[in-house]
């Protein structure tokens, strides 16, 4: 394989396969991927894979509508098959929340998501078996959608590789080598790699690569717990829909014919002075006490899962930031040196959109005029990107 290349990606998730992809569509000759394990390895393919416009903020909402038309029309622009499941999204919250929730359909209708509030009664129609409040309020995105993650970040792999890009499994990256204010490319434990254009896209592992060049992102590792559930065994009772319920702070997806998957929001579990993490060891299972919560929350918003179990767990690092927004960057002082990390768990999705105007800002050497709000300089000049449908309660 080529030592050598135009641009040099670190990292072989969705955000980097993105990259190099659309790298190619910009006119790029020599793209290399370097992965120091298998792809998605990381948390590309731990993710729930779920794509919804039902955003508080465009330009956040636009990332995911698409994705959303990134993966409806991926098979017929590289030949490569992903399942995707229409399923729909809606949006469960409190008559306190209704502010929030009104703001939300108003902001995503005008990005051009198909986002409406809907009744109780159309509510249950859409998830039967939800537990109905009288004063509920409801919003219901009818092209919300979701991807098995490994394989869809398995098919990105395949046509980039298709596309020309060079992909190097099981080779990790050390030191990112500077020479006289410019990038030049990367150390590895195969020896050295040559590129006047290099960017890391290595989620959590970031940090501590920009640290080692004097470049400080306020990114820190945030163990995330997630569980797959099955319902009541004999029961036709089954989640339908994708839904985020902020009463039990669960979001959720279905899951083949039996199951769903069930995520909490993490942002409410977020500890400034928790235990330190280590990205590279840690327990790869939801904890207990975790895991009962959730069943327990989850029963107040799907009545019939009192009765259904637990089929497996698992746990995953997520790159979180203050306002859990990714930081799309090049280095200031280094040229050709570019990151994007801090997805704090909402990577996949925006993957697409991101890698797109990642490749315009690195084969063009100008960022685009709708990636400016992800800078570094919003956390010291307080520009924190307000995003979320749903205010975050703290547990």
């Amino acid at each position: 394989m080529s030592r050598t290349a135009d641009v040099l990606v670190v990292g072989g998730g969705v955000t980097g396969l993105c990259t190099a992809l659309h790298l190619k569509d910009q006119g790029v000759r020599d793209v290399l991927v370097l992965e120091r394990h298998i792809i998605g390895s990381g948390q590309s393919g731990r993710a729930a894979g779920v794509i919804r416009g039902t955003v508080r903020h465009a330009t956040v909402s636009a990332t995911q509508l698409e994705g959303q038309g990134f993966y409806r029309s991926f098979e017929e622009r590289f030949g490569i098959p992903v399942d995707v499941h229409h399923v729909g999204y809606m949006l469960v919250a409190t008559s306190g929340e209704r502010a929030h929730v009104e703001a939300t359909v108003e902001v995503a209708r005008r990005t051009g998501c198909d986002l409406r509030l809907i009744g109780r009664d159309e509510a249950a129609e859409v998830q039967p078996g939800l537990a109905i409040d009288e004063d509920g309020v409801y919003a219901h995105e009818p092209g919300g959608v979701y991807v098995d993650p490994m394989p869809a970040t398995h098919a990105i792999y395949l046509a980039a590789r298709a596309s020309g890009v060079m992909i190097e499994q099981g080779c990790e990256v050390g030191d990112i080598r500077v020479r006289d204010g410019r990038v030049i490319g990367v150390t590895t434990a195969d020896g050295e790699f040559e590129a006047p254009n290099v960017l890391i896209a290595t989620s959590v592992w970031g940090k501590p690569q920009l640290a080692r060049l004097g470049i400080d992102v306020p990114v820190r590792p945030h163990i995330a717990q997630m569980a797959f559930f099955h319902a009541p065994a004999g029961s036709a009772d089954r989640l339908r829909t994708i839904m985020f319920d902020s009463r039990a702070g669960l979001y959720m997806r279905p899951e083949g014919e039996a199951q769903m998957f069930v995520g909490r929001r993490e942002s409410s579990f977020y500890r400034e002075d928790g235990p330190p993490v280590d990205p590279d060891n840690y327990r790869q299972t939801a904890e207990f006490d975790a895991v009962e919560r959730m069943h327990g929350q989850l029963s107040l918003s799907l009545p019939f899962m009192r009765e259904g179990f637990v089929h497996r767990t698992y746990a995953c690092t997520y790159d979180v930031t203050p306002d859990d927004m990714p930081i799309l960057e090049s280095a200031e002082g280094i040229e050709g040196l570019y990151y994007a990390v801090g997805f704090s768990g909402s990577g996949f999705s925006a993957a697409p959109w991101i890698g797109k105007r990642m490749a315009a800002f690195i084969a063009e050497g100008r960022k685009p005029a709708d990636f400016g709000i992800f800078n570094l300089g919003r956390f010291a000049q307080g520009e924190l990107i307000s995003w979320s449908n749903t205010p975050v309660v703290r547990t």
